[in-house]
């Protein structure tokens, strides 16, 4: 690790104006509603939010390369040929009525890294790398997380192959045509990685803290849920003589709910779409269908937390005269982070003096995946009331700068 003579590297610290005179000129590109973003995967908002990355990038002197997932790498050179890039970065893409920080944050802060080490005139052992992955969102086409699924080995590239949007366009030919399809099937190698994200939760902000050490990623079951009852018409039907699908599925969302709560703070189980067969203000309900997410950083609570969920709604259809079928979709283990990573972000933290704490995300990330294939962590920090995939979500400036710095200097240790 090569520094100017005169120049501790205690003292480098990031140019936040730039870090934030970038965040609102991406902003710029699919906003909405005054401070929100809409740049779904692949969309000519994605495209034009990729290529002002890439001009970014070229002007910082990094070399732009794109997989055959549509993910972004930007290299800087490092001294040692032998050594594997240490990358950073996050994604470009939002949800429809997004925010200006989720992901944008970790991609800008990772470029923002290099650029200061440009500034400072300091070289690096390893190369570094900006990373854009593809698809974090999962608005467009399933599902999300695409690029850094089909980078770790989770998709396959048929499986990539069959990914449509809901119109039947095939993600490859889209994201071709938008030019941001490579044609090497070979994957960037990576040494670590490190991604910098908005905490997406009130705790750093109630706590009064500046930086979120990630240590581990929750786990995700997603489950299934049929009840079928019996159609009937709700003037001539006597109560006691229903098979109300809807009113079975309204008590057991009760239900599920409570179990969630028994299982203290760290357990999530949410239901977030409920469908009914029919919608007429006068019929009863024969068929409804929901999911039941459920999630929680311990692998074996999560297991037990699952079988009460589906014990539970098989009961509580019963007592209201319905059959249910509860079948698992999504099953994700929990992601526990890389040692070495995990202790790099924690001591730059402390050096730079930055208050911080451990902590599980409760959002699944690209770095999830990233690390089943690479030494990996993440770096949170606050944004304001916890609020996210919303047109109001906000980071301070000041709270990004002291971010962007933890993650200077983490990405300095593991690069030398």
């Amino acid at each position: 690790m090569n520094y100017p003579a005169n120049r501790s590297p205690s003292t480098i610290s990031i140019d936040a104006e730039r870090l934030w005179s970038r965040h609102m000129e991406m902003a710029r590109i699919g906003a909405i509603d005054g401070t929100g973003s809409c740049r779904l995967a692949m969309t000519a908002e994605d495209a034009e939010a990729r290529e002002l990355l890439a001009s970014w990038c070229r002007q910082a002197g990094l070399d732009v390369h794109v997989d055959g997932a549509g993910n972004m790498f930007a290299v800087r050179p490092g001294s040692d040929p032998q050594r594997l890039p240490v990358a950073s970065g996050s994604h470009l893409d939002t949800q429809p009525h997004g925010g200006r920080f989720d992901g944008i944050s970790g991609v800008l802060a990772a470029l923002e890294v290099i650029e200061t080490l440009n500034d400072e005139g300091i070289e690096t052992a390893a190369p570094l790398a900006v990373v854009n992955w593809t698809n974090e969102e999962g608005v467009r086409y399933a599902p999300g997380l695409l690029g850094s699924a089909w980078y770790a080995g989770l998709l396959d590239d048929e499986a990539l192959a069959r990914v449509k949007t809901a119109d039947g366009t095939p993600f490859l030919q889209e994201a071709r045509e938008r030019g941001w399809l490579g044609d090497s099937a070979d994957k960037f190698p990576l040494g670590a990685f490190v991604e910098l994200h908005i905490e997406q939760g009130p705790t750093l902000e109630r706590e009064g803290l500046q930086v979120g050490i990630v240590t581990s990623v929750q786990g995700l079951r997603w489950l299934d849920v049929e009840v079928r009852g019996t159609d009937a018409h709700a003037g001539t039907t006597p109560l006691d003589q229903r098979q109300d699908a809807l009113f079975a599925s309204a008590r057991m969302l009760v239900a599920l709910n409570e179990i969630g709560r028994r299982y203290g703070s760290a357990a999530r189980v949410s239901v977030g779409q409920l469908r009914t067969a029919t919608d007429g203000p006068s019929t009863i309900v024969g068929h409804a269908s929901f999911v039941v997410d459920i999630r929680h950083p311990d692998a074996d609570t999560l297991e037990q937390l699952t079988q009460e969920c589906v014990a539970v709604c098989g009961t509580t259809g019963k007592a209201s005269g319905c059959e249910v079928a509860v079948s698992e979709r999504i099953t994700i283990p929990p992601t526990a982070f890389h040692d070495t990573c995990i202790t790099a972000l924690e001591r730059s933290a402390e050096e730079q003096g930055y208050s911080c704490r451990r902590m599980a995300s409760g959002a699944l990330h690209d770095a999830a995946n990233v690390a089943k294939v690479a030494p990996t962590a993440m770096i949170f920090v606050p944004c304001r009331d916890g609020v996210s995939h919303n047109v109001k979500e906000y980071a301070s400036p000041e709270d990004l700068a002291a971010g962007t710095n933890v993650l200077l200097h983490a990405v300095l240790k593991l690069a030398r």
